[in-house]
């Protein structure tokens, strides 16, 4: 099935899973550079503030990982890679900004940011694998909270007029509409439109 196109159920329309796999990895790709000004505040760096411990990466010389421990695993973070480490035996979920895709990530231990071993990934079913992709995503919507306490909702949306003005940017859904689309996907993503089609639902 292509991504323009739709299956029928009796209760309702289901879009593609791998489409709304893209439509979440586009949403990474914006989000990142909102991460990047988080980490850069001019008041401090506001993963430090959460509570986040900071530590040189072994990967790329002159960069930084981000790394915070929570019951059920690890939110690791980082400027080419994001994601969670389960503490269980299901697997973790990461994004690959160089890659621009998300996978499960089926090692104890965060990647090294730069290396990427292939047997190490594998592509997520949204459906089957969502125990895997929503704790990372509940961490995002959670900081997202946080951010609009803290700083005020103008903020983000200046973080969003900033990366739609950048010369190759592909600017997602605005702020509000994004954790809107994100709380639906991980609540129920089998019945979750396409982010396009959720910003005209939304307009409606």
């Amino acid at each position: 099935m292509q991504c323009g196109q739709r299956s029928l159920t009796p209760d309702n329309h289901v879009s593609n899973p791998s489409c709304l796999l893209r439509d979440l990895s586009a949403a990474f790709m914006q989000q990142m550079f909102f991460w990047g000004m988080d980490a850069a505040f001019p008041s401090g760096n506001l993963f430090q503030k959460r509570g986040f411990t900071k530590t040189p990466s072994t990967g790329l010389k002159g960069t930084s990982c981000y790394s915070l421990q929570q019951n059920s695993g690890e939110i690791f973070l980082h400027g080419a890679c994001v994601g969670w480490i389960s503490s269980n035996e299901i697997p973790g979920f990461i994004f690959i900004r160089p890659k621009g895709k998300c996978f499960l990530w089926h090692e104890s231990k965060p990647p090294i940011p730069g290396s990427w071993p292939t047997e190490s990934l594998s592509t997520p079913n949204l459906v089957s694998n969502l125990p895997s992709i929503v704790p990372f995503i509940k961490y995002w919507l959670d900081h997202e909270d946080w951010v609009t306490g803290e700083i005020g909702s103008a903020y983000r949306t200046n973080c969003h007029r900033k990366y739609k003005s950048l010369p190759k940017s592909k600017p997602w859904l605005a702020p509000a509409h994004a954790a809107a689309w994100l709380a639906l996907l991980i609540k129920n993503p089998a019945a979750a439109p396409r982010a396009k089609q959720f910003t005209r639902l939304q307009a409606e």
